[in-house]
C-alpha cells in the first residue's frame, strides 16, 4: 500500500507538471470540470406556494403570501394572522434525444414536496404605541427550488466516426509509462485505479508512444485504430447512452417583513441551502469483430450547504397598484463530490504487433510527409523505440476507479428582482416581475481530492480552479428573466390563476452549439379561500431544450480553417409537469 502512495504521489505530480506547462502556455489551468457544476447549481425554477406558480411564479410586488419568505420579504408585511402551510406535488418529466443517427425517449415520475412552513404575525391592532409601524411578520420556510429528477436514454446507429477510445487516448497524454506499469501492478493485485486512462492501459485498450526528445510528453495510441481521425479498424454498430439524475436543491429561509404605515413594507431574510444530487451514466458501444465490446459506468453525487442573504421592499403609492424590489446575495456552497466508475471491454481474436504498427503508422515518406494516429498536440515526430508487444487479446476484462472525494467552495449568481402588481378592486390582480440573474459572480475556489480515503496510505491533492473560472467568465452572460400571472376572483371563495415564465439561456450564443437553452413555463390553477383555511392547486408545465454527449473531445476535425466537433451530440428536448396542491390554516 505505500508503494501505491508513493506511485499515486508521482503520477499527480506529473499531472501538476502538465497542467503548469499548460499554465505557462495559456496563462491559466485546463478546466477540470467543476464549471459544470457552478451552472447546474446556479439555475432554479419557479418555486413557492401552488398559488405563486399557478401565476408564473411572479411575486415580487404582491405580498401577503407563505412563499414570500424566499422571493421577497417584505411580503411577509401583509400578513394580520398567523398560518401554517404545507405544499406537495407530483412531477412527470420526459426527454427526447436526436441527432445524426440518434433516437431515443425516456419518462420519470416522481413526488416531491415543494413548500413546508410557519408564519407568526403581529397585526396592527396589536400595537397601541399611535407609531405608524404596523407590526410585521416571522416566517420559517422549506423550499424546493431546483428539481434533478430525470431519464435520458438514446441510441445511436454507429453514424459518428469516433470512440470512446479517443477521449481514453487524450487523457492519457502526458502520464509516463512508468506509472502507467505501476497502476498495471495495482490492477494486477486486484486495486481500484485512480483515472480512466489507468483503467484503459491496464485492459489493453491503449498502448504508449515517445518522442525523441526524453524530456517530451508520453504519447498514447489506441490499440484498435486505424486510418483516419477516430475511426476504429472495426466501425462500431451500434453505441448507447443512458443518464439518471435524481436529487434537488433546497432553501430553508428565516425571514421577517414589516410594515409601515401600510404604504411600506421592509423585509430581509437568512436562507441556508442545501444540495443533494446524483448522475449515474452507463455507456456501451458494440462492434461485431475485434472490440467487440466497449463499456464505461460512471456514479457523481453532490451534496453540500450553503448560505445567502435577501433584502426586500414593497410600496402601495395607492390600493390598486403594489410595486416592489429584491436583492439576493450569491449563495456561498461548500459542496462534496464523491466519484468512482467501472470500465469493461471483451476483446474477440484481436491481434496485435507493435513492431507492424509502428512500420506503418510513425514513417516518414519520401516527400517528408509524416504520418500518425497518436494524439499528437504539439506536433512531434514520434517513433517507439519498446516496439515488442505481439499477441492476441479475447475475453472479457474490467477495471474500477477509486472512489475519490473532492471538497470545494462554490459561489452562485447573486439576483435583483423587480415587479409590479396592479389590483381590479375585487376582481383580482395582475403581476409581473423581471429578474437580473449575475452569472459573472460564480466562482468555484478552495478545492481539494482525498485519493484512498479510508486507509492509512490516504492523502490529498490541491486543485486549482483557474481553467474552470475561465469558461464560466468566457462562456456565460448575465440574465434576464420575466415572469408574469393574473387572478381573477370567481365568486367571494374561489380564485382562477394563469401565469407565464420565461428564463433566458445563460449561455453565450458563440458557445451553446446552437442550442437555445431557455426555459418556458406554463402555468395555471385554482383557489379556494375562507377565513381560516385555503387550499390551492396549481399545474406547471415547462419546456427546454439541452445537448448531452458521452464523452467530449478537446482534438477535433479541422475544415476550412474551423473546428469541427465530431463527437456524439444529442440534441435534446425536455418536458415536465408538475401537479401541486397547497393547503393552508389560519390561527
Amino acid at each position: 500500500m505505500i508503494n501505491r502512495t508513493y506511485r499515486r504521489l508521482f503520477f499527480l505530480s506529473a499531472l501538476f507538471l502538465i497542467f503548469s506547462l499548460s499554465t505557462y502556455a495559456q496563462n491559466l489551468y485546463p478546466p477540470i470540470g467543476y464549471y459544470n457544476d457552478a451552472v447546474r447549481f446556479s439555475q432554479q425554477n419557479l418555486a413557492g406556494s401552488s398559488r405563486i406558480r399557478a401565476i408564473g411564479g411572479a411575486g415580487v410586488s404582491l405580498g401577503g403570501d407563505i412563499s414570500h419568505a424566499m422571493l421577497n420579504p417584505a411580503g411577509l408585511g401583509f400578513f394580520r394572522k398567523s398560518e401554517y402551510h404545507v405544499s406537495m406535488g407530483i412531477g412527470m418529466t420526459g426527454t427526447e434525444a436526436s441527432g445524426n443517427g440518434i433516437t431515443g425517449d425516456a419518462n420519470q415520475t416522481r413526488f416531491f414536496l415543494p413548500e413546508l412552513g410557519i408564519v407568526w404575525a403581529k397585526s396592527k391592532s396589536d400595537n397601541n404605541s399611535g407609531s405608524k409601524w404596523r407590526g410585521g411578520s416571522f416566517a420559517i420556510t422549506f423550499n424546493r427550488i431546483a428539481d434533478y429528477n430525470s431519464d435520458l436514454t438514446y441510441i445511436e446507429d454507429g453514424s459518428n466516426p469516433t470512440s470512446l477510445l479517443n477521449y481514453l487516448e487524450e487523457s492519457a497524454f502526458g502520464i509516463a509509462k512508468s506509472n502507467m506499469d505501476l497502476a498495471l501492478q495495482d490492477y494486477n493485485n486486484g486495486y481500484a485505479l485512480f483515472s480512466l486512462a489507468e483503467m484503459a492501459y491496464a485492459i489493453d485498450l491503449i498502448k504508449p508512444v515517445y518522442g525523441d526528445d526524453p524530456d517530451s510528453y508520453n504519447y498514447y495510441f489506441i490499440a484498435d485504430r486505424d486510418n483516419g481521425y477516430g475511426v476504429p479498424s472495426t466501425p462500431i454498430q451500434e453505441r448507447k447512452q443512458s443518464v439518471k439524475t435524481r436529487g434537488g436543491q433546497y432553501e430553508t429561509t428565516f425571514a421577517y417583513g414589516a410594515n409601515y404605515d401600510d404604504k411600506l413594507y421592509l423585509g430581509a431574510k437568512f436562507g441556508v441551502q442545501n444540495v443533494n444530487y446524483s448522475k449515474t451514466t452507463e455507456y456501451y458501444e458494440l462492434r461485431n469483430e475485434e472490440l467487440t465490446y466497449l463499456g464505461l459506468a460512471e456514479d457523481f453525487q453532490t451534496n453540500g450547504w450553503g448560505v445567502n442573504l435577501s433584502v426586500g421592499l414593497i410600496w402601495r403609492p395607492v390600493d390598486a397598484i403594489r410595486i416592489g424590489a429584491t436583492y439576493t446575495s450569491p449563495t456561498w456552497y461548500a459542496l462534496t463530490d464523491y466519484y468512482q466508475a467501472t470500465m469493461a471491454r471483451d476483446y474477440d481474436n484481436k491481434s496485435w504487433d507493435d513492431a507492424e504498427y509502428q512500420q506503418n503508422q510513425f514513417v516518414t515518406d519520401p516527400n517528408g510527409n509524416y504520418t500518425t494516429n497518436v494524439y499528437n498536440p504539439e506536433g512531434a515526430l514520434l517513433s517507439n523505440p519498446n516496439a515488442s508487444d505481439t499477441g492476441s487479446y479475447n475475453g472479457m476484462k474490467t477495471a474500477s476507479h477509486e472512489r475519490l472525494r473532492t471538497n470545494y467552495n462554490l459561489n452562485t449568481p447573486w439576483k435583483t428582482s423587480g415587479g409590479i402588481s396592479a389590483f381590479l378592486g375585487k376582481k383580482g390582480f395582475i403581476t409581473a416581475d423581471v429578474e437580473y440573474v449575475g452569472y459573472s459572480a460564480m466562482k468555484i475556489n478552495k478545492g481539494e481530492t482525498v485519493y484512498l480515503e479510508g486507509t492509512f496510505d490516504a492523502f490529498t491533492v490541491p486543485l486549482n480552479f483557474e481553467g474552470d473560472n475561465f469558461i464560466l467568465g468566457e462562456e456565460y452572460r448575465n440574465t434576464i428573466n420575466i415572469r408574469l400571472g393574473a387572478e381573477y376572483r370567481l365568486n367571494p371563495k374561489f380564485m382562477l390563476r394563469g401565469g407565464f415564465a420565461y428564463y433566458q439561456d445563460p449561455h453565450k450564443e458563440e458557445y451553446n452549439l446552437g442550442v437555445d437553452q431557455s426555459k418556458q413555463f406554463y402555468t395555471g390553477g385554482l383557489g379556494y379561500r375562507n377565513k381560516k383555511f385555503y387550499m390551492d392547486f396549481a399545474v406547471i408545465f415547462s419546456t427546454w431544450k439541452s445537448i448531452d454527449s458521452p464523452y467530449q473531445l478537446s482534438d477535433n476535425a479541422s475544415q476550412d480553417g474551423q473546428t469541427i466537433l465530431i463527437y456524439p451530440i444529442a440534441d435534446v428536448n425536455n418536458t415536465r409537469t408538475e401537479l401541486q396542491l397547497s393547503i393552508g390554516k389560519r390561527f
